[in-house]
């Protein structure tokens, strides 16, 4: 048999995916998102108050900056296609009873999602809480969400479970909204069959407008799972021809540049206005539309394949990148031989590296060693080679 090629194969566009390419290209999408998300959670540099989504700062390390904003901006569709991916999923049904299948994965979502989030928030809060008791002052204690020298016990409680405010874990939000999401699926289902696109067309101008949700911590979530249910129940395509792939995330590129670069052209020292806003959320439509498709083609060769059997250990890395990035940040910064632009980049890409390393190691060893312990932390999910979709949630 003829190698297979490692360059990117192109899907004929005429047809739709097998299921096979489907669980190949969700089970890449999720491990490179995941390890996208790191490079975004690394957020300004130690020696810069400029936050990323400001864009490049105009006084020092502009260079520095700017790339690093660029890379911001550029990941900042890992939250919607994660969302998508887990709506197409959760609305998949292959029987003639819907509700009875939701109900179902409603009960799979808790044990998938939300035990795990109270079991690693439990373990950061205890953590956390004997560093702020041996050394109210490092460093690490600065970036939580929550003060140990004033919190009351709803604190406390937020912290671990998550319930009206954000976790300890800042990056649970989005675990703690996909569960939330889960819960309300049935009025989902209603509104896809009733009324699909004046659905669509409420939960994107809240969206947009990044009106409050009462029961979401952010409006991301719930409108692009619903947008993932949407193209599951109306069994819209899901190929994306190559040129069009490579031709969406190259302007999804340029416009990640641009949008860093925007500074130089627009007062942001106060308030970004609300126009700049809406131009950055609804780039990341065209970055869903060049992700998915350089995803879908890149998991079909070799190399793709390889790394999308890791994809098991995305919710594990996903876990466990905070606090380890921020720790990281701290203790590598001093190394950094200068406060360049150069040495500023380095610090950026072996934090991030470092981090993945770590993360996916430790997740190996566990799921090598201690299968019980890793299944736990994992949502129960196990590190396995990919099999064809069966249309029911993961």
């Amino acid at each position: 048999m003829k190698e297979e090629t490692l360059e990117m194969h192109a899907l004929p566009a005429s047809r739709s995916l097998s299921p096979m390419e489907i669980s190949r290209t969700i089970s890449l999408a999720r491990i490179l998102l995941i390890t996208g998300l790191v490079f975004l959670h690394y957020l300004q540099f130690p020696n810069s108050k400029t936050w990323p989504y400001t864009g490049l700062d105009l006084k020092e390390h502009s260079f520095a900056t700017w790339l690093n904003s660029t890379v911001f901006f550029f990941f900042l569709s890992v939250v919607p296609l994660l969302s998508m991916i887990s709506g197409w999923l959760f609305f998949s049904f292959k029987d003639g009873n819907p509700w009875k299948t939701i109900f179902v994965r409603i009960r799979r979502r808790f044990t998938s999602l939300y035990l795990p989030l109270v079991f690693w928030n439990g373990l950061f809060m205890v953590g956390l809480y004997a560093v702020f008791k041996t050394n109210p002052h490092y460093p690490l204690l600065d970036e939580l969400n929550m003060d140990f020298s004033k919190a009351g016990y709803k604190a406390y409680i937020n912290g671990i479970f998550g319930l009206t405010h954000p976790p300890i874990g800042f990056q649970f939000w989005f675990v703690r909204d996909l569960f939330v999401t889960a819960l309300v699926s049935p009025l989902y289902l209603l509104m896809i069959r009733r009324i699909p696109w004046l659905g669509a067309a409420a939960l994107g101008i809240a969206w947009l407008c990044n009106a409050p949700m009462m029961i979401f911590m952010r409006p991301d979530v719930p409108f692009f799972f619903y947008l993932g249910a949407l193209v599951s129940m109306k069994q819209l395509p899901l190929t994306i021809p190559k040129r069009v792939a490579i031709g969406a995330a190259a302007l999804f590129i340029t416009l990640s540049c641009l949008r860093a670069l925007a500074p130089i052209a627009v007062d942001l020292s106060g308030d970004i206005p609300v126009w700049l806003r809406t131009a950055t959320s609804l780039m990341r439509f065209i970055g869903i539309v060049g992700c998915w498709g350089a995803l879908q083609h890149m998991a079909q060769t070799k190399r793709g394949i390889g790394i999308g059997n890791y994809g098991g250990l995305a919710f594990f890395l996903h876990s466990t990148h905070w606090p380890l990035l921020t720790i990281l940040k701290i203790w590598l910064w001093p190394l950094m031989p200068a406060q360049n632009d150069f040495w500023m980049l380095v610090h950026d890409l072996v934090c991030v590296i470092v981090t993945v390393v770590i993360g996916l190691g430790f997740g190996i060893l566990l799921n090598r060693y201690a299968p019980a312990a890793f299944a736990l932390m994992n949502g129960g999910r196990l590190l396995k080679q990919t099999k064809p979709v069966d249309r029911h949630e993961p």
